[in-house]
């Protein structure tokens, strides 16, 4: 397994974690480092912590208080291994690291056992008479959304930068008691949008008017395709059962090279969003994992490393959220041969074609070959070499400048139709994530 250290910064919960890792990477605070084909493992604290990874999934273990995952232990290991290889001595895993690995293997198997085993049986009638109720409350929590939506268009958008948060949660709220929990998570986001920029009003209005045609369509859903269709039932709420997934999802086998991750701390969970595409089918992949309070996740996915496998994708007119269904271990690879949009104009015009597809689109992959970062009117940009510019935002531009030392890079990122958010570079051909 070969790491890098900001791919393991990468893997961190936050920037404390790290900064406490840094403290603790040092021989001197480690007993009897050591590797295996399998796993690689330390003691710390003077033998206190027993410290271990799965070298297959890159899962961990720490017997710390800690309730962050991964601890500040772990990722000094990683650290340590990544800077110091040669510390580790190659022998045959301890007791209690062999341990930890045949439970982790047992456990997967026995949930590759479960995935194969047939669903229990569900009772239709019941099951129809939740759907038929789940539909009455939401068509009734649309209705009561439209009445509000035409009065704020009614009295104009002029003075909403001044309403407090609780004009718009409150109408996220009735949402949510509709069981319309994605379309919630869209009027809790119109919150954000007075005063953050000095188009504002006409952002809003345009978000007003994506959310007014996503009732439209959902109230008309037989009128749709049915890949659009599963669209706007995912966007107000529904969600996609694993059987549903086995049934209507669509399968698709590559090279995934994941050059992207979002960690965000919600109120009661962790929401972990990674990026990949295919080598061969350039398609995009979007893998959503959420953990309840400070538990890890169930996949282990690493920026900066590939492996082949088959995804399978949600049903969307779009296809971008997939579940791995098969892959093989992760190794670091260059991503050069990812590049094949010329300029900011080709990528534009493949954005449009996936806008005229689901006018709901979020965001989508971007991958700019040859670009630099340039200022106008205090404003960032991308610019690429044929003159064309995209609006460019991040909270680490004058690190990206500093590592790009203001040449043109390859930048994989995040368009969310407003701006480009970058998530890593390839800086002299080496694979860089931004933080």
């Amino acid at each position: 397994m070969q790491l890098s250290l900001e791919q393991v910064r990468e893997m961190a919960p936050d920037e404390k974690s790290v900064i406490a890792a840094n403290k603790i990477v040092s021989l001197n605070h480690w007993n009897s480092p050591g590797l295996s084909d399998v796993a690689i493992w330390g003691k710390c604290a003077g033998g206190r912590y027993q410290v271990r990874v799965d070298l297959q999934n890159l899962g961990s273990h720490c017997n710390c208080p800690s309730r962050k995952f991964p601890c500040k232990h772990v990722l000094a290991l990683l650290m340590l291994f990544t800077s110091t290889p040669d510390a580790f001595a190659i022998t045959d895993s301890p007791d209690w690291v062999a341990d930890w690995i045949q439970k982790r293997r047992q456990r997967e198997q026995q949930k590759s056992v479960e995935k194969k085993q047939p669903a229990k049986p569900v009772d239709p009638e019941a099951q129809a008479k939740r759907i038929r109720e789940r539909e009455a409350r939401i068509a009734e929590g649309l209705q009561h959304l439209i009445v509000w939506m035409d009065d704020l268009i009614r009295n104009g958008v002029a003075g909403l930068e001044a309403q407090p948060f609780l004009f718009w949660d409150t109408q996220a709220r009735r949402l949510v008691d509709a069981q319309a929990k994605g379309l919630a998570s869209r009027v809790y986001k119109l919150a954000e949008i007075p005063n953050s920029s000095r188009d504002w009003p006409e952002r809003l209005t345009n978000e007003l008017g994506r959310i007014r045609l996503l009732v439209h369509a959902y109230l008309n859903q037989g009128e749709l395709s049915p890949s659009l269709q599963a669209d706007v039932r995912q966007l107000i709420g529904w969600t996609v059962s694993q059987a549903e997934l086995e049934v209507s999802g669509t399968e698709i086998e590559d090279d995934w090279f994941i050059f992207g991750q979002r960690i965000e701390d919600e109120e009661r969970f962790t929401t972990q969003r990674s990026w990949a595409v295919g080598r061969k089918t350039r398609q995009e992949a979007l893998f959503l994992q959420f953990a309840p309070g400070k538990q890890g996740f169930a996949e282990s996915i690493v920026p900066g490393t590939s492996f082949s496998g088959k995804l399978v994708f949600y049903p969307a007119a779009v296809l971008q959220r997939a579940k791995i269904s098969e892959r093989s271990e992760e190794q670091p690879v260059s991503a050069e041969d990812l590049f094949y949009l010329d300029s900011i104009d080709d990528f534009l015009t493949s954005y449009a074609d996936r806008l005229a597809r689901n006018p709901w689109l979020a965001s989508c992959t971007c991958l700019l070959k040859e670009v630099s970062i340039a200022q106008h009117n205090g404003d960032w940009y991308l610019r690429d070499k044929h003159g064309y510019g995209v609006p460019f935002k991040s909270q680490e531009t004058y690190r990206i400048l500093a590592m790009t030392g203001g040449q043109q890079v390859d930048v994989m990122g995040e368009w969310n139709g407003n701006f480009f958010t970058p998530w890593s570079l390839l800086v002299n051909q080496q694979f860089r994530i931004c933080s």
